[in-house]
């Protein structure tokens, strides 16, 4: 059972290697579908539009303002918890920011002139320039074909479809309107910088500087839809350079290099001056809040200065007295230190709102701008804000949270601590402002046993003096915020700008697409090949043979390139004359436990006419013949009759006259021009060939020509066809079944193999005929089959030169059936 797998997977198994040589037969095929895969990838890829990355790069950090002190105001510095770079991302994407680059650009403008394959985008390269009405409805996705008469005059032209609805958009509210052309063109003259106003678009066109105008030369003006547009560039590629690192890589594609380089800069340009806004923002409203407390305090402080100085020339009160002075000088004193007081508490309580809800710490106002000077607050401060400036420097190269675990750690220790001081130190402070109220309480007391008129003129004083504070504090304020807008920078810095340097496209990828033209190019002759391969069921190789059959080959025959069947005499020293002596030798092997002085007897069959059995008769009778043994060859394929021809014999007296009793041996016997050489035709065709072949007669033929002959040769039919060479089997000692290339039908073996595996056929070998030692099939000889004899080609000194002329070969092939 095993045995029987082993068999079949044998016969099943696909050769690579005959698959390979038969696809080198092919190479012209391989050629053609390659030319044919390489010029229309050729055209295919020329006529693809192509597209370009243009890239710029930027760094996202916040810049300290280098203007900032400890006095300042505290909301000045004031800081919290950001992640600049994701927040830039999300920018950069959003639809928001995208509509202000393409308004301000106004991308929804084309520029555009005939190219070889489609409409090519010239932008700047245009000679003119379109200002449009953007509350007008302007046709688009249209081309507004452009021609100049001269460098004034100017026709503007539309090709509508018929029956096709055109739509027009009023960039302004980005609002899409419908309409249908009442004609199928439309056409007018202008003249530049005039406005012209159709229908269906509203715009003037404007020379472009340092450009000139191709006078009869097509223009296309070409609008698209705003959305559109976002759209488009809301695709921009915005990645980190290093991850880790606040750098930015902006890219964007597309088919015109300028339009891209100019879309990135105008976005980055755009951001900056969107980041610088946002940075000011805080110092732009405090400016206008101070303006208008300073605007309140002047009205306060012109009408107390009037009030005091009415005061004084009314009441003729010009010098208080000393205990007025004094009494005054202590109300402010006290004030002073009150206010002092309050200002810690301010900066108590917004340091525990910061502590309680913020995360990042860096930005905290200095104690010292209260006039905070509590050993613990300062220095618990200065420990967080350095601790959060570490932090901060640390994420910007690690996005590991176990980094920062222990630093945080820290961080939430420190902030427990501050807390507690913050605590402890507004009790004191409020003890402070109790005691300093207590003070004043004593000195009002004091300051109303002042005259009437001193009392009035100290309060009308103290007024005047308190708005004057006010309004210098105020102005104080100002520069500052004024100093601190001036000196903000943008936190967005360009790197590398976005330029046009002729980079090459990235699209169509014509590696790729010659590499696929490669792969079909190759892939479909390859499939033709391997379906010729998977189709194919002659038996083209020696190897074939092996696979489909456990009985061995004796032999392997090339095309014989002679007139006539007698390869042997008439080209003795050819590589098919070398075979038949190798069969020859093989035969003497399965000879050899036979009695010496015994006649031989071989007998040639095959599955089907036309492979060759004649052939190998006449030429395995010849070669035995060139020994000196008397050798006969008969044929007793009596439906077809064929070796007398080549003998120049006649077929009028064979076999069928012996079997029927017409003539006896020696009369059906035929002497050839050869020594040792007789033939026995099979005469004229009978009507009952399988019977004759079976009878009593043709045993009694045999047995006389064993009398007379040391081997005996028989021609028979052929076994797939007819069953007589199956009767014949018993009267051999060795049979020959021949196989022809590319002419043998695979599945005919199965009948000999059959027979063989039951052991009704003994002694059978194969040989393999009119082997063509073809590139296709990847086989040439120098097989060792059959009994260890190999066959093959023989140097040029040794046989004689077989190549023969085109006509020879072309003679040769009419005459091929016959072998």
């Amino acid at each position: 059972m095993e045995a029987e797998f082993d068999e079949l997977k044998s016969q099943n198994s696909f050769d690579i290697k005959a698959l390979a040589f038969r696809a080198l037969n092919y190479w012209y095929l391989f050629v053609i579908t390659l030319g044919i895969a390489f010029v229309v990838t050729y055209f295919y890829n020329k006529q693809l539009e192509r597209i370009y990355r243009i890239e710029s790069l930027i760094s996202i950090k916040e810049e300290q303002n280098p203007f900032f002190s400890s006095s300042m105001n505290l909301t000045f510095n004031w800081g919290g918890a950001s992640d600049k770079v994701e927040t830039i991302k999300t920018i950069l994407k959003s639809r928001a920011h995208n509509e202000n680059v393409v308004r301000m650009l106004q991308s929804y403008i084309h520029y555009k002139k005939d190219g070889y394959y489609r409409l090519e985008d010239i932008h700047t390269d245009a000679p003119f320039v379109v200002s449009l009405d953007e509350n007008f409805p302007q046709l688009f996705n249209t081309p507004i074909k452009i021609v100049f008469s001269d460098e004034q005059n100017f026709t503007a032209s539309v090709e509508f479809l018929e029956d096709e609805i055109y739509r027009g958009i009023n960039y302004k509210l980005n609002k899409v309107s419908s309409f249908s052309p009442k004609s199928p063109t439309f056409s007018g003259d202008y003249v530049m910088n005039q406005e012209v106003e159709t229908p269906f678009f509203k715009f003037s066109l404007t020379p472009r500087r340092d450009t000139n105008i191709k006078i009869g030369q097509p223009y296309y003006v070409y609008f698209t839809s705003l959305n559109d547009e976002i759209s488009k560039y809301r695709s921009i590629g915005v990645s980190l350079k290093v991850q880790g690192a606040s750098m930015l890589v902006l890219s964007l594609t597309g088919p015109n290099r300028a339009i891209l380089a100019d879309y990135l800069n105008m976005t980055t340009e755009i951001l900056k001056q969107k980041q610088l806004e946002e940075k000011n923002q805080f110092a732009t409203n405090t400016l206008q809040f101070i303006d208008e407390m300073i605007s309140g305090v002047e009205d306060s402080l012109r009408k107390d200065e009037q009030k005091l100085k009415e005061y004084k020339q009314d009441n003729k009160v010009f010098n208080p007295s000393l205990k007025g002075e004094e009494v005054f000088s202590k109300l402010n004193q006290y004030s002073i230190e009150k206010n002092g007081y309050m200002l810690k508490l301010q900066y108590y309580k917004l340091l525990e709102d910061y502590l309680t809800n913020s995360t990042d710490f860096r930005s905290l106002p200095a104690p010292a701008s209260s006039g905070i000077d509590d050993p613990n607050i300062v220095n618990n401060v200065s420990k967080i804000v350095s601790l959060s400036i570490q932090r901060a420097k640390l994420g910007e190269t690690v996005k590991n949270d176990i980094f920062f675990k222990e630093i945080d750690q820290d961080i939430e220790a420190t902030k427990r601590v501050l807390l507690e001081n913050v605590k402890t130190a507004r009790s004191s402070t409020n003890i402070d402002i109790e005691n300093v109220e207590s003070r004043t309480a004593r000195a009002n007391a004091e300051f109303r046993k002042l005259p009437e008129e001193e009392q009035q003129l100290f309060n009308i004083e103290r007024s005047y003096k308190l708005s004057e504070a006010s309004y210098t504090l105020l102005l104080e304020k100002k520069n500052e915020a004024g100093i601190v807008k001036a000196a903000n920078v943008s936190d967005v810095k360009v790197i590398d700008s976005a330029k046009d340097l002729g980079q090459g496209s990235i699209l169509p990828n014509t590696r790729k697409n010659y590499s696929i033209a490669l792969f079909l190019g190759l892939l479909l002759p390859l499939g033709f090949v391997f379906l010729v391969t998977v189709l194919d069921n002659n038996i083209n190789t020696p190897e074939d043979i092996k696979k489909l059959s456990n009985i061995p080959i004796l032999g392997i025959v090339s095309r014989s390139r002679t007139e006539s069947n007698l390869t042997v005499f008439e080209s003795p020293k050819s590589s098919v004359a070398e075979s038949f002596r190798g069969i020859r030798s093989s035969l003497q092997y399965m000879y050899k436990n036979l009695d010496k002085d015994k006649t031989k007897t071989v007998m040639v069959t095959s599955s089907v006419s036309g492979e060759g059995k004649t052939f190998c008769s006449i030429n395995v009778a010849s070669v035995f013949s060139l020994t000196g043994k008397k050798t006969i060859l008969v044929g007793l394929d009596l439906r077809k009759p064929k070796i007398f021809g080549d003998f120049g014999i006649d077929n009028d007296t064979g076999v069928v006259n012996y079997l029927i009793g017409q003539k006896e041996l020696d009369e059906v016997i035929q002497s050839t021009k050869y020594d040792n050489l007789d033939v026995v035709t099979s005469g004229p065709i009978p009507p009952n060939p399988s019977e004759l072949l079976i009878s009593q007669k043709l045993d009694e033929f045999i047995t006389e020509l064993k009398k007379r002959y040391e081997y005996i040769i028989l021609d028979t039919p052929p076994l797939g066809l007819v069953s007589d060479a199956l009767d014949l089997i018993n009267h051999v000692d060795a049979t020959i079944y021949m196989v022809r290339q590319d002419y043998s039908k695979k599945a005919m073996l199965n009948i000999i193999n059959e027979k063989y595996k039951k052991g009704e056929v003994k002694n059978i070998s194969f040989v393999f005929n009119d082997y063509r030692q073809k590139a296709k099939y990847g086989y040439g000889y120098g097989y060792g089959y059959g009994y260890g004899y190999g066959y093959g080609s023989y140097g040029n000194g040794y046989h004689e030169n077989e190549n023969q002329s085109l006509l020879s070969r072309l003679k040769r092939a009419f005459k091929r059936n016959k072998h």
